[in-house]
């Protein structure tokens, strides 16, 4: 059986599409046996890659970004939570965190290269975040935001445009009031700037709001920041690319199997990536240990040191 390639032409603002024949010319010389598929808008990465893994496709590869790989591994997990087949990646989004931490390169020909031989093939969670999979991060508050005024930017691609996006957020957001219940312990109702649960340690292509992440741990890694002045949220938001924000008062990070948000306000969620409409009020997440099986690099994206 062959793979099943899933691009969605609209990543990176349609920079994927644009670049479909080149992705299709490197596999055809590399000899790789594909069947080749594209989605026509959002939500059919999903469905796409559920009738892969019923016809019996493996690997199921994603083309594109973080948005577009979260979309094939919803389609991948069954009912029983675990993928129906291994998940491979060509990166081409703006950010690719998913990629850059699986040690995937960034170059299309390495990229494709390392896809054809599968000499390294980890066994990776994902979470759950009520009726979402996710196999990066799931946020709530600042984060959210952030992403939804990036997407306004049009003329900027790549990771300036996620910080601009950040900037922009920070001096228009409200604050949510929020509290939090995980195994290991409970935070009361307070006005919070974010929540962050993720099973990776970047987001956003310069973030590494959660440094201690592994992939492959069987637990989530869960950050709250109290809500603070704007002044303090840019005083705060450099530390995030450096991952020394931990320390800082009135931030908490924990790791955890599981954890539930009640808030009194609808939450803006963001799940890979790509914005929810949805907002609701309470949210239940958990961990799904060693659920996907994934195509990798031989080392892992460099992560920064923290004391």
């Amino acid at each position: 059986m062959p793979a099943k390639v899933i691009l969605n032409p609209y990543s990176n603002r349609w920079n994927a599409g644009r670049r479909a024949s080149e992705v299709r010319r490197i596999l055809d010389e590399l000899g790789y046996d594909y069947d080749w598929v594209e989605t026509e808008g959002p939500g059919h990465g999903v469905e796409l890659a559920r009738e892969a893994v019923v016809a019996g496709f493996d690997p199921i590869v994603a083309a594109g970004g973080d948005g577009a790989i979260s979309e094939v591994v919803n389609g991948m997990v069954g009912p029983d939570e675990r993928a129906g087949a291994a998940l491979g990646i060509i990166p081409l989004g703006s950010a690719n965190d998913y990629a850059y931490q699986l040690g995937i390169p960034s170059d299309l020909e390495a990229a494709c290269k390392l896809l054809v031989e599968a000499q390294h093939i980890r066994v990776m969670d994902l979470g759950r975040a009520n009726q979402y999979v996710f196999m990066n991060d799931f946020i709530v508050g600042l984060g959210a935001i952030a992403n939804m005024e990036a997407a306004k930017i049009q003329r900027i691609q790549g990771e300036t445009r996620y910080i601009l996006g950040a900037i922009k957020a920070i001096l228009k957001a409200k604050w949510p009031a929020a509290g939090f219940e995980w195994a290991e312990g409970k935070l009361e109702k307070r006005p919070v700037l974010m929540a962050y649960i993720s099973i990776g340690y970047r987001t956003g292509g310069v973030y590494f709001l959660a440094p201690d992440a592994r992939q492959d741990d069987g637990l989530l890694d869960f950050l709250v920041a109290d809500a603070r002045s704007r002044l303090g949220v840019f005083k705060l938001l450099p530390k995030t690319m450096k991952g020394t924000h931990i320390h800082e008062p009135g931030v908490y990070y924990h790791q955890t199997a599981w954890i539930k948000i009640d808030s009194d306000d609808p939450l803006p969620m963001l799940v890979d990536g790509e914005i929810k409409t949805e907002g609701p009020k309470q949210v239940a997440v958990r961990a799904l240990p060693g659920a996907i099986r994934v195509i990798a690099g031989a080392t892992p994206g460099p992560r920064p040191s923290t004391p």
